[in-house]
């Protein structure tokens, strides 16, 4: 079997299209556009039930040779070793691979490919400052150790992949501080031409007298649906709020989060419960706005891509709008304060009108094509950084 250009480290979608977190479906959309620009990617992939040892998608090889838990990453680095790829990319968060327990191989793993002679690029998906690791951020992520081993893990993770990485790879402007000399490459889009909003409204039960804002993705703690949910009460006149997703899959069947925010919010927005990926574009094309009330952002948003990608307006919190380095998008999610900015929009044209201006910003440079070519831009210079004996790559 041929060498390939990369090997990537990396859950990846099932035949029949499961993901266990949108990680998944980033990998498969971002080694998909690299194939498409001519590369030779390999993906190294857990085992799941069911599923062949090896297969071709989209012109990517998947093979399917670990298994999630404490030995995960450690076994990873091996079979990327074998793969003869001159770069590893390894994407990384912390229930990708088994849970807590698998982050104690990431170190080791790293080190075992840098022994091997196998330059490592590691994207981190989740970045979070040590210092804001409190009792109530191990509550709301639903960690299940106290908070100061919770800080020390993290801690520890980001500075392993400072140390015995190429180089790190963050999603966004405002995570790049809390990993020094990290690279910023966004999510990537797809743009796509959204459906029909008159057709898609009627065919959906929308309310075309009111503005429809659309909250989409897995339902989690972190997305700050409760403050969505009070807004969106206190502007019922004015306001229709979708929220579509169901229950995240690290949850189902061990937090009962997703059923007691629908209970709580049943009256303040209608919940769709999971959306087959065949009716995600008519949601989009339905919605007039996109919210992503994320109070403390520790990772990027699919969402945001989604919207981004159908030129739908999004209202971004104001630390979310801060962290993607767009702060005209941004608002207060303090209930009232979002209410009225909701109401603003719903009732002003030219408000909508600016918000679409500035997401239309936003989504320029982060489509799939233009991510792929910035990381094999980036694989050729930790490749160039390797034959000339550097560890690391400059801080740029």
């Amino acid at each position: 079997m041929p060498s390939a250009d990369v090997a990537m480290v990396a859950p990846y979608p099932t035949a029949d299209g499961r993901v266990r977190s949108g990680v998944e479906s980033y990998v498969a959309s971002l080694t998909g556009a690299m194939a498409k620009a001519g590369a030779e990617v390999v993906v190294i992939a857990p085992h799941e039930d069911g599923e062949a040892d090896r297969r071709v998608h989209d012109g990517v090889r998947v093979e399917r040779s670990f298994r999630r838990g404490p030995a995960a990453l450690p076994a990873a680095a091996r079979a990327a070793a074998r793969s003869g790829a001159p770069v590893v990319h390894l994407q990384h968060e912390v229930f990708l691979y088994g849970g807590p327990a698998s982050v104690p191989g990431l170190p080791w793993a790293l080190a075992r490919l840098r022994g091997a002679g196998c330059p490592a690029v590691v994207t981190l998906h989740h970045v979070v400052d040590p210092a804001g690791v409190d009792r109530d951020f191990t509550r709301l992520h639903r960690v299940r150790v106290p908070a100061g081993p919770a800080r020390v893990a993290l801690s520890g993770v980001q500075a392993a992949v400072r140390r015995l990485s190429s180089v790190a790879v963050v999603h966004e402007p405002g995570f790049a501080p809390v990993v020094p000399g990290a690279r910023v490459i966004p999510l990537g889009i797809e743009p796509t031409p959204p459906g029909d909003r008159v057709t898609e409204r009627a065919r959906l039960g929308l309310d075309d007298e009111r503005l429809t804002v659309l909250c989409f993705g897995f339902l989690s703690p972190y997305k700050g649906l409760e403050a969505a949910l009070a807004a969106a009460e206190l502007a019922a006149a004015d306001v229709e709020l979708v929220v579509a997703g169901g229950p995240h899959p690290r949850l189902v069947g061990r937090d009962s989060y997703a059923d007691q925010l629908v209970a709580r919010g049943s009256t303040a927005a209608r919940f769709t419960g999971f959306v087959d990926d065949r009716d995600v574009p008519a949601w989009f094309a339905a919605a007039d706005i996109v919210l992503v009330p994320y109070p403390r952002p520790f990772s990027s948003s699919g969402p945001l891509g989604l919207a981004l990608g159908y030129g739908r307006p999004v209202l971004l919190s104001s630390a979310m709008a801060a962290c993607v380095g767009a702060p005209e998008l941004g608002t207060s999610c303090e209930p009232r304060a979002l209410a009225a900015r909701l109401v603003e929009l719903a009732r002003h044209p030219e408000a909508r009108a600016g918000l679409a201006t500035a997401s239309s910003e936003l989504a320029r440079g982060r489509t799939w094509s233009s991510v792929a070519e910035r990381h094999l831009e980036l694989y050729e210079e930790v490749r160039h950084g390797a034959r000339s004996g550097h560890d690391r790559l400059p801080v740029v």
